[in-house]
C-alpha cells in the first residue's frame, strides 16, 4: 500500500501523459525513467532555474 505521508497523486490529460512517456526515454539516454521520475526531474530543474534567476536578478523570475 502507498505511504500517504510520502506521496500524492495528480491527474493529467492523455496528451500530457503521452508527452511524459516520450520524455521518459529521452531525458536519460540509455535508460528509461519512470513517469514520476520525469515529472520530478522537470519540476526540480524548473525550481532550480527560478532560484538561480532570483539570485541573479532580485525581484524577477517569480513563477507567479
Amino acid at each position: 500500500m502507498t505511504d500517504i505521508t510520502k506521496y500524492k497523486s495528480v491527474a493529467i490529460d492523455h496528451d500530457c501523459y503521452s508527452k511524459i512517456k516520450k520524455l521518459s526515454e529521452k531525458l536519460c539516454p540509455g535508460a528509461k525513467l519512470s513517469l514520476a521520475a520525469v515529472v520530478r526531474v522537470l519540476v526540480n530543474n524548473r525550481v532550480l532555474f527560478e532560484e538561480l534567476a532570483d539570485d541573479n536578478h532580485p525581484g524577477t523570475g517569480s513563477m507567479n
